[in-house]
């Protein structure tokens, strides 16, 4: 399974920390390919980041589609929350394994903040499933240099470790 990610800017950046700490949270998260969206001409990206023209996640979906086959998700990331911790976007890719048609939000303490999981083929304005990610700046607007609150997501019981299954029959 492989979800990309759709960083989404507004023209001209007045720092480029905020969209260097999103490329890094992304790829340290686990989402690959990382796309940018929204970038003034002549603006390009941080590395491993690519620019996109896709003003949409749908459309944005299709090209990471077309960069890496097999990706069947897209985690949008507003630049407005380039505080988000690596784990969350970790805490939402693994909730889509587990549910891989839902639209999937990320939450702090019950409140959907605006990073959403859209899988291929899920309409992105449908209800959507909260996903806990103990994570603030999943629901509070940061520059990444706000000291946010940060917990870490709850355990999944439900889930067992395939190394902790190792000789069983």
């Amino acid at each position: 399974m492989t979800v990309a990610a759709l960083i989404i800017t507004t023209g001209t950046l007045g720092d480029d920390r905020p969209l260097a700490r999103l490329v890094d949270a992304a790829w340290s998260g686990g989402a690959h390919p990382i796309l940018v969206s929204g970038l003034a001409a002549g603006t390009e990206p941080p590395t491993p980041a690519r620019r996109t023209t896709a003003n949409d996640p749908v459309a944005a979906l299709a090209d990471a589609c077309g960069q890496v086959q097999g990706t069947s998700a897209i985690i949008l990331l507003p630049y407005s929350h380039a505080g988000i911790d690596p784990e969350s976007i970790t805490t939402l890719i693994a909730a889509h394994g587990r549910a891989p048609a839902a639209l999937l939000t990320a939450a702090h303490e019950g409140q959907a903040g605006p990073v959403r999981l859209l899988p291929d083929g899920v309409a992105g304005d449908g209800a959507s499933q909260l996903v806990e990610t103990g994570d603030e700046a999943a629901v509070t607007a940061s520059n990444g240099s706000a000291r946010l609150n940060y917990d870490a997501p709850p355990a999944d019981r439900d889930t067992v470790d395939p190394w902790e299954q190792r000789g069983e029959s």
